[in-house]
């Protein structure tokens, strides 16, 4: 296809009323659609050689725009970071910095496709198809979107039940979206608590990425519905966590990365896990090109150690429980920040306090990215007001030694200094009443200057 594009073969009348150019742009899409990443990779280049060679006579880049720009569109997301990032470059220099206008043109097309590919049976299609959605949910004009909203929420409602966790995760983020910029359309929709119950479930999750996920569409909800009620019930529930996590059994487990993407979340296994016929001799896939049908919209388990197991389907702990509703606070803190309390940062120091069980570094480090937010997102004064009682997380978190902890630690004590001013935060260290943590969080300031 790439040589007949080169050399001006597409000039033809084509078959009926099907130009050959739009016959070669149908093919091209074809390829855009393949699971198996070189094809796909291979169909990239040749769409972008298609967009520099000038069209024949009578036809126009912008005819063949309705069937090549919203696979290009989704490939920004997938899975192969090859694809993704040559996928970015081609959509940058094909729509000139113009994208958002274009596809509000092609409106229809784009998310009829976006939403035929969430039920595609690649899991990794289906996760691009999500993300797609949650972009246009916040960059495309409200007007335009209002009219699809429905078909955008039942398919992303869907994928909320998928069986692949990042899946769910994309999904999760893709309604916060949509339903914090239509909130009352939403429940219109029949969805009368916003999507509450959905986001609840993923705040608990056993997975980091896919708590962090929804305690950032419950912040940006909270923000877009300023319903009294709804903000009520999500501050109970994260108080009722943190609560919880007293009753945290000693022999702890989870997954520690907050990191989203291809390979996050690994969890590793020592002893006789590490032999379990369930996590070995199993056929292992490349980004998602080959791997077995995973059932769609519903919670279930599969073989294989693939991100689909039903490791990662296990009952939370209630260490990650307590976590979800830290990150809820963090998130609550660049999206709502006045609807903080005082009580909820009492509860959160309380749960950060406890040390019987392994994994809580892990809880530590999370609060101390919270704490960061907190003091990015909240008015100075009232941030200050608290910062003594908060103070002790950042300090328990450096005596930890925990590599992942202490990182957080030291993010947080930078961005404090930036944002208070380095005297006022040595000030405010050097005469807290808990005497023990001055020499622990003075050696761990950033140098003066360095903001």
């Amino acid at each position: 296809l790439g040589t007949i594009i080169q050399n001006q073969g597409c000039e033809g009348s084509g078959e009926g009323n099907i130009s050959d150019y739009i016959r070669v742009a149908q093919q091209l899409r074809t390829g855009l659609d393949d699971n198996w990443s070189r094809v796909r990779m291979a169909a990239l280049k040749t769409t972008r050689l298609l967009f520099q060679v000038p069209p024949p006579l009578g036809q126009s880049h912008e005819s063949v725009y309705p069937i090549l720009l919203p696979p290009l569109c989704l490939s920004r997301y997938y899975v192969a970071e090859g694809v993704k990032v040559y996928s970015q470059q081609t959509w940058c220099e094909v729509t000139g910095g113009r994208g958002r206008e274009i596809l509000t043109r092609i409106l229809e097309p784009t998310l009829e496709y976006f939403v035929e590919e969430s039920r595609s049976e690649n899991h990794a299609v289906r996760e691009a198809a999500c993300a797609c959605m949650a972009e246009v949910g916040i960059k495309l004009p409200r007007g335009d979107l209002r009219p699809h909203l429905n078909r955008l929420l039942g398919a992303l409602t869907v994928c909320f039940k998928d069986q692949s966790w990042p899946v769910r995760d994309a999904a999760c983020i893709g309604l916060g979206n949509l339903v914090s910029v239509f909130p009352t359309e939403t429940r219109a929709a029949g969805y009368a608590d916003l999507m509450a119950e959905r986001f609840l479930h993923n705040l608990v999750d056993c997975i980091p990425s896919v708590r962090e996920g929804a305690a950032a569409s419950i912040a940006k909800v909270l923000q877009g519905a300023n319903d009294s009620e709804l903000e009520k019930m999500y501050l109970d529930f994260a108080e009722k966590q943190l609560d919880g996590i007293v009753d945290q059994p000693a022999d702890s487990k989870g997954a520690a990365s907050m990191s989203r993407g291809p390979g996050a979340n690994v969890v590793v296994r020592s002893g006789n896990e590490a032999h379990d016929e369930k996590h070995t001799n199993q056929v292992m896939y490349s980004c998602g090109s080959l791997a077995t049908r995973a059932n769609k919209g519903k919670y279930s388990t599969c073989g294989g150690g693939c991100c689909m197991d039903d490791t990662f389907q296990r009952p939370s702990q209630l260490w990650e429980r307590a976590d979800g509703a830290i990150r809820l606070i963090g998130e609550m803190g660049i999206y709502a920040p006045q609807k903080v309390t005082d009580r909820l940062l009492e509860k959160m120091v309380n749960a950060a306090s406890l040390t019987h069980y392994p994994h809580h570094p892990y809880l530590l480090e999370t609060a101390c990215y919270t704490i960061k937010a907190l003091c990015e997102g909240q008015q100075k004064s009232d941030f200050k007001r608290n910062l003594d009682f908060l103070l002790p997380v950042i300090a328990w978190a450096v005596s930890t030694n925990q590599p992942l902890a202490v990182a957080a630690a030291e993010e947080c004590l930078a961005t404090l200094s930036q944002v208070l001013g380095p005297s006022v935060l040595r000030s405010r260290i050097e005469g807290h009443l808990e005497s023990t943590i001055v020499p622990r969080l003075l050696n761990f300031l950033p140098p003066s200057g360095s903001h």
